[in-house]
């Protein structure tokens, strides 16, 4: 299983959730509640500041349009951090998933193998 004893997440859907949807869902549902919950919230803040920073340029761009003007100046900084910040909650919730998985692998390898059954064969050949 992933994270913490009685998560219903596993490590594989972890890694997942995290990198393919939201950084830090999958944190989030193995059990890592406050990582998880300050890298969504970090995602969240990077995707809110690229959306103004594309609002921003299609403005200049329709601006553009109406008034005849040659130039779009895009504000780099945003994009900066916004792609910071969502770059590095991204970047936080593929170290959270590599944890978990080995933590999950680690737990597993500490099962003992299930026993066989010994004694007459069962087959009525045999």
């Amino acid at each position: 299983m992933g994270g913490k004893p009685g998560s219903r997440v596993s490590g594989g859907n972890v890694l997942v959730l995290n990198l393919a949807t939201t950084p830090g869902l999958g944190s989030f549902l193995a059990g890592r509640r406050g990582v998880g919950s300050l890298q969504m919230l970090m995602a969240v803040a990077g995707f809110v500041v690229l959306i103004l920073w594309f609002w921003d340029l299609a403005r200049q761009f329709w601006e553009l349009l109406q008034s005849g003007d040659t130039a779009v100046r895009p504000d780099l900084r945003k994009l900066g951090i916004g792609g910071a910040l969502f770059g590095g909650a991204w970047l936080w919730s593929l170290w959270t998933s590599i944890s978990i998985l080995r933590e999950a692998r680690r737990d597993r390898s500490a099962i003992p193998p299930p026993l066989t059954p010994r004694g007459p064969s069962m087959n009525p050949g045999g």
